[in-house]
């Protein structure tokens, strides 16, 4: 449960600094992502920044598979993920690395599956691998997240059957 609701270890710091609204392409909207809620130790986040990537009403789902085979699914609002990770992301420092991408476009709307590694800045460790399942959708020229939703991996579901041709 403690790292139930950090995104998913799929958003990296990839070094970007670009604002918010400058996702012309999905690429640079998965960038952006990754890269607003990585950061060190004692960094807060640019909330403000990560709120404005979104679409009013989207929101965030995470599976988190349970002993049992079975995943727990929990639904956030876009504050309800700020509000629970917030602080937790600034204690322990935290970068999000996206390691493959496949995205589909048609028109205005996007399916990016994004596969994450995930690592604690305070002690290096890797603690999280998955997969995120990221909706855009073009709004007055920028790409925005509809909805975001992250499974970790698992010795069934590792990352790599994600990306394969069904």
């Amino acid at each position: 449960m403690k790292h139930l609701m950090i995104f998913g270890a799929g958003l990296a710091a990839l070094g970007l600094s670009a604002p918010a609204l400058a996702q012309e392409t999905t690429g640079e909207a998965v960038e952006a992502l990754y890269d607003v809620i990585s950061g060190p130790v004692g960094e807060v986040r640019d909330w403000d920044r990560f709120r404005a990537m979104f679409l009013e009403g989207a929101q965030m789902t995470v599976l988190a598979p349970q002993p049992d085979g079975e995943d727990r699914v929990v639904t956030l609002t876009i504050e309800d993920y700020v509000s629970r990770n917030a602080e937790r992301l600034s204690e322990m420092g935290f970068t999000e690395a996206e390691t493959r991408r496949q995205t589909h476009v048609y028109g205005g709307l996007a399916t990016v599956l994004s596969a994450y590694e995930a690592t604690r800045a305070d002690t290096g460790e890797t603690f999280a691998t998955g997969v995120n399942t990221i909706v855009l959708a073009r709004q007055e020229g920028v790409w925005k997240v509809a909805s975001l939703a992250w499974r970790s991996e698992t010795g069934d579901w590792p990352v790599e059957r994600a990306f394969e041709t069904q």
